[in-house]
């Protein structure tokens, strides 16, 4: 997302079949799956705190926003489209034509590969979704949101990762995704390992991460060029995110420089983040929360205060659909957790921010 601005379900057999769905396998073949569900958050009327919104998907395909005002996310959810990212089609955030107000983006991936937006006015998002790339994240690709070279307008990237690990990139004119998707790298985020993306450098160019998780737990970063991400990889962590923990990423302290963290959930519910140098990402991992995001809800990140430090949230979804905010302190997420919705991406709806691996 431009600036600082980052980016689990009813149970974890249902989080593994939605991911199924999201890749087109079987729920028992499927990997840890979802790509552009990393956390991210949107500014969706431009007032610099950043909303909630959810997807209902499937053959409805109503989109709900709910706004913050700083301390709680208002209202039940006001509807603002009522036909975006149908089916199984994967919705992700970001401002594509550079009017400080974030907007939504679909990719229908498989063998069609659409992508549409639907801008935002500040108080819907306009329009039946117009497509502004018609070959874009095809088959099982993980597609993602960042602003690239810088321009202030929110670009996209596709993983292919597996055995051929290349990552293309599409610039945003502001009213298109140009081309036909350039490389922009030719081995990252290999296998099955998790992609995400943030400006880690500070130099106002989004980068891209990835993460082994498992036993290694390794964190890689290239950074951007502005017309392409450089060299291998290099190792910014050697431990963090291990198992299936799930990673998103952030401003935490306010400094320019987008960080890391992970999420445990489970009965322990740990939260842990490592800053980043701007060549590293410093320490083991701090603990900044020891209670958030249990069982199987679904974390996310953003600055939902508008004071500039990523903070998190939390969806329980399922009957409860209840979401909580803890505040980043920039040394800490503050208190237990604080009730900031009652009703809000209800079911197996999906909600952004949200980490959905």
């Amino acid at each position: 997302m431009n600036g600082n601005r980052r980016l689990l379900a009813l149970t974890a057999i249902a989080a593994m079949t939605v991911a199924a769905q999201l890749q087109g396998l079987p729920a028992a073949a499927a990997p840890p799956s979802g790509g552009g569900f990393g956390g991210v958050a949107g500014d969706f009327n431009g007032d610099g705190r950043d909303d909630i919104v959810t997807f209902t998907r499937g053959p409805a395909a109503d989109v709900y926003v709910a706004l913050s005002n700083g301390s709680a996310f208002t209202g039940t959810g006001v509807k603002w489209h009522d036909y975006f990212a149908a089916g199984t089609e994967t919705p992700l955030v970001g401002d594509f034509n550079g009017d400080n107000k974030d907007d939504i983006v679909t990719f229908t991936r498989g063998a069609a590969a659409d992508v549409y937006v639907a801008l935002s006015t500040g108080s819907s998002f306009t329009g039946t979704g117009a497509k502004w790339h018609d070959y874009f994240a095809a088959g099982s690709e993980i597609p993602a949101v960042g602003d690239f070279n810088g321009d202030g307008r929110d670009d996209i990237a596709t993983f292919t990762r597996g055995s051929s690990a290349d990552v293309y990139v599409a610039l945003s004119t502001g009213s298109a995704f140009s081309g036909t998707g350039q490389k922009w790298h030719d081995y990252f985020a290999a296998g099955s390992e998790i992609p995400a993306v943030g400006d880690f450098t500070g130099d106002g160019k989004d980068d891209i991460a990835t993460f082994t998780r498992g036993a290694s737990a390794d964190v890689y970063v290239a950074r951007s060029t502005g017309s392409g991400f450089v060299g291998t990889g290099a190792k910014w962590h050697d431990y963090f995110a291990a198992g299936s923990e799930l990673p998103s990423v952030g401003d935490f302290t306010g400094d320019g420089k987008d960080d890391i963290v992970t999420f445990t959930r489970g009965s322990s519910a740990d939260v842990y983040v490592a800053r980043s140098t701007g060549s590293g990402f410093v320490g083991t991992g701090v603990k900044w929360h020891d209670y958030f995001a249990a069982g199987s809800e679904i974390p996310g990140t953003g600055d939902f205060t508008g004071d500039g430090l990523t903070d998190i949230a939390t969806f329980t979804r399922g009957a409860a659909a209840d979401v909580f905010v803890a505040r980043s302190t920039a040394r800490t997420f503050a208190g237990t957790g604080v009730r900031w919705h009652t009703w809000f991406a209800a079911g197996s709806e999906l909600p952004q921010p949200g980490v959905l691996w």
